[in-house]
C-alpha cells in the first residue's frame, strides 16, 4: 500500500521555488523562475497566490489519494451494522468481539493450514497479514453489509467487510493479488467489482498472481495428486447433460459440473456448444471414482481460450 503523497509549494524567495515531495523517501527539489507569471502573480496578489498554492495542493493530493485507494472501488452506501474484530483466523475469516465468525464474501484465499505438521498453502501467511494490517489500520473497527444468504454450512456469517472510512476490505485484498474471486449464488452483489478489481492484479503479476500455484494448469499436465483451488485448461471433448447436472468433460479425465441450482448464472446454449472449443475454468479440483472433478458455480469461471 503505497504512502499518500503530499506536494507541496514553499516561497524561498521572490524568484525561486521549493518543490517538497514527502513519501517513503522525501526529495526536495529547488526550481527557480525569473520571469514567471507565478512569480508575479504572487508579487500583484499574495492572497490569490495562497488560494492558488491551496487549489493545486488539493489537486495532487485528491489524485494521488485516489491512486492509493484501491479499494475505492466496490463501495456500499449502506451497512448493516458496524462492529470491532477481536483477532483474524486467515486471509478471508474474522471473529468479532462478540464471538461471530465472518467470512469475507465473494474472495477466496489461500488455506491456511493451523496444524503445524502440516503446509499451508503458498501464499496462505501474506493474505493473513495483509488482512491484520488493513484491520489494524481501521482500528480493529468494521462495517458489514450481509449477503442475500446470510450463512454458510459451518454456521458462519456471510458478509462484505468494509473499513471505518468507507474501503472495501474484499477489493483490498484483490487489488494486492492475495485473494482470488469466488462467486457463489446468491451472494453476487459484488461480483463484477470483485473481478475487474482482480483481473488488473493478475494482469500485473501480483501476489499470488506471481507463483506457479495460480497459474493456469493444462489437464495434460495434471499429476492425479492435486486438489483445492485451481485454474485448469483443456480442450472439451463432450457436453452432456443428467438430471442433476450439466457435465463438461475435457481430455485426460477432467470433468466439469454446472449444477442445476446454478444454471441461472449461465446461458443453457453456450454451455452445450462448447464441444471441441478449448476452455479455462477455475474452482475446487477433487477427484471422485477416478476422475478429477471441479464444480463451477458462474459464468465468469469458465471461459473460452482463442488459441
Amino acid at each position: 500500500m503505497s504512502a499518500l503523497n503530499v506536494i507541496l509549494f514553499i516561497l524561498a524567495n521572490k524568484k525561486c521555488w521549493i518543490l517538497q515531495v514527502e513519501s517513503i523517501n522525501s526529495v526536495r527539489n529547488t526550481v527557480c523562475r525569473h520571469n514567471s507569471t507565478l512569480n508575479s502573480l504572487f508579487k500583484k496578489n499574495a492572497l490569490y497566490g495562497r488560494f492558488f498554492m491551496f487549489v493545486v495542493f488539493s489537486l495532487f493530493c485528491s489524485l494521488n489519494y485516489a491512486d492509493s485507494q484501491p479499494a475505492s472501488l466496490c463501495v456500499s452506501t449502506h451497512f448493516y451494522e458496524k462492529a470491532r474484530v477481536k483477532y483474524v483466523i486467515d486471509g478471508d475469516t474474522v471473529v468479532l468481539t462478540d464471538k461471530r465468525h465472518i467470512r469475507l464474501i465473494g474472495i477466496n484465499t489461500p488455506e491456511l493450514n493451523h496444524n503445524k505438521n502440516k503446509a499451508s498453502e503458498a501464499g496462505a501467511e501474506l493474505a493473513k497479514k495483509y488482512l491484520i494490517e488493513l484491520v489494524d489500520n481501521s482500528q480493529s473497527q468494521i462495517q458489514l453489509v450481509y449477503g442475500s444468504e446470510r450463512f454458510d454450512k459451518h454456521g458462519r456469517t456471510l458478509a462484505h467487510l468494509y473499513m471505518k472510512n468507507g474501503l472495501n476490505i474484499q477489493a483490498a485484498l484483490l487489488k494486492e493479488g492475495l485473494a482470488m474471486p469466488l462467486r457463489i449464488a446468491p451472494n453476487l452483489s459484488q461480483v463484477t467489482c470483485y473481478a475487474n478489481t482482480s483481473q488488473i492484479a493478475k494482469k500485473e503479476n501480483r501476489g499470488l498472481w506471481s507463483l506457479l500455484r495460480y497459474k493456469t494448469h493444462p489437464v495434460s499436465s495434471l499429476s492425479g495428486t492435486e486438489k483445492g483451488f485451481y485454474f485448469i485448461s483443456g480442450k472439451v471433448s463432450r457436453v452432456t447433460e443428467s438430471r442433476s447436472s450439466i457435465w463438461i468433460n475435457l481430455k485426460n479425465n477432467v470433468a466439469l459440473r454446472i449444477h442445476k441450482d446454478d444454471l441461472n448464472n449461465f446461458d443453457k446454449n453456450d454451455l452445450m456448444s462448447l464441444a471441441g472449443k478449448t476452455i479455462e475454468a477455475n474452482g475446487w479440483l477433487y477427484r471422485r471414482n477416478k476422475q478429477f472433478r471441479m464444480r463451477i458455480r458462474h459464468q465468469l469461471d469458465l471461459k473460452i481460450l482463442h488459441i
